[in-house]
C-alpha cells in the first residue's frame, strides 16, 4: 500500500471533523425545536424545517465519519462512497442553484402581476389588505406602486412614520383627515401631536424587489458555497483514492557492468 501524505490526510480529516460538528448543531437544533414547540400551534407550520434539519444533520454527518475514517484508516472502500456522496451533493446543489438564479426575474415579474391585479388598496379584498400592512409594517414604506394615495381617504396606521425620519426625506405630510381614525392612532395623537399627519414617502414594491434580491443573494450564495465545498471534499476524496489505488514509484535497481564473480567460483578453480 502506497503510503500517503501525512498533511494531505490531516487536512481531509480535520475538515471532515469539522462538517461532523456541524451535521451534529444542526442535528440538535431540530431536536431542540422539535422538543419546545411539539405541544404549541406553531409547529404545525415548523413541521418541515425540524425534518429538514433531522435529514440535512443527519446526512452530513453519517457521510463525514465516512470520510474521516476512511482517510484516517486509508480504506478505500470508505472513500468511495465519500467521493460518491460529494459527487451526488454537488450536482443536486447546483441542480438547485442554478435554476434559482434563472428564475429569479420571472419570480418577481409574476409577483408584480398579482400585486397589480389586486389594486387599487382601497377595493382589495381583507386578506390581501392585511398582507399589504403587514409588509409596510415590516418594510416602512406605504402603499405598493404610488405610495399613500393608493388607500385613498383611510390610509392606516401602518403607514405612519416617526418624526425622526423626517430629516432623512422618508416621510411626508397628509391631511389628518385621511388617516384612520382609529384607538391606537388616538394615542399617537395624545403622545405626540406632530406625527400624526406623517406618512412613510416610499411605496412598498421597490423596497420589496430589494428585498427579495438580498434572499435570493444569501441563498444562492450559500448553495453555491456548499456546492463548492463538496467539489472539494469530491477531489481531495478522489487524490487519497489515487495514493491508496497503488501509486508506488519503481525502486531503481543498480546493476554492475562487470560484475564480480562470487566467491565460490575463485576457490573451484584454485582447486
Amino acid at each position: 500500500m502506497a503510503k500517503v501524505n501525512c498533511c494531505f490526510k490531516g487536512v481531509f480529516i480535520f475538515f471532515n471533523i469539522l462538517f461532523e460538528i456541524a451535521g451534529g448543531v444542526l442535528l440538535a437544533l431540530g431536536i431542540l425545536g422539535h422538543v419546545l414547540y411539539r405541544d404549541s400551534e406553531e409547529f404545525n407550520t415548523m413541521v418541515v424545517g425540524v425534518v429538514i434539519l433531522y435529514i440535512l444533520g443527519g446526512v452530513t454527518m453519517v457521510i463525514s465519519f465516512f470520510g474521516a475514517y476512511g482517510a484516517y484508516k486509508e480504506k478505500k472502500w470508505a472513500l468511495i462512497v465519500f467521493a460518491v456522496a460529494m459527487g451526488l451533493g454537488f450536482c443536486g446543489l447546483l441542480r438547485v442553484a442554478i435554476p434559482m438564479m434563472v428564475s429569479r426575474p420571472q419570480i418577481k415579474s409574476q409577483l408584480e402581476e398579482q400585486l397589480r391585479s389586486a389594486m387599487p388598496l382601497d377595493e382589495a379584498n381583507p386578506e390581501f389588505l392585511h398582507a399589504a400592512e403587514i409588509i409596510q409594517t415590516q418594510l416602512k414604506c406605504c402603499g405598493i406602486f404610488d405610495g399613500y394615495v393608493e388607500w385613498g381617504s383611510h390610509i392606516p396606521n401602518s403607514c405612519l412614520c416617526p418624526t425622526q425620519h423626517l430629516e432623512a426625506d422618508k416621510c411626508e405630510r397628509v391631511e389628518s383627515s385621511r388617516l384612520e381614525a382609529t384607538k391606537e392612532r388616538s394615542f399617537l395623537e395624545r403622545l405626540n401631536s406632530d406625527s400624526e399627519n406623517l406618512v412613510y414617502k416610499e411605496p412598498c414594491l421597490p423596497v420589496l424587489m430589494s428585498s427579495i434580491d438580498k434572499i435570493f443573494d444569501k441563498v444562492v450564495g450559500t448553495v453555491f458555497g456548499f456546492a463548492f465545498m463538496a467539489l472539494i471534499g469530491l477531489i481531495m476524496s478522489l487524490v487519497l483514492i489515487w495514493c491508496i489505488n497503488g501509486h508506488r514509484t519503481a525502486v531503481p535497481m543498480i546493476f554492475s557492468v562487470n560484475p564480480a564473480p562470487p566467491a565460490y567460483s575463485k576457490l573451484y578453480r584454485m582447486s
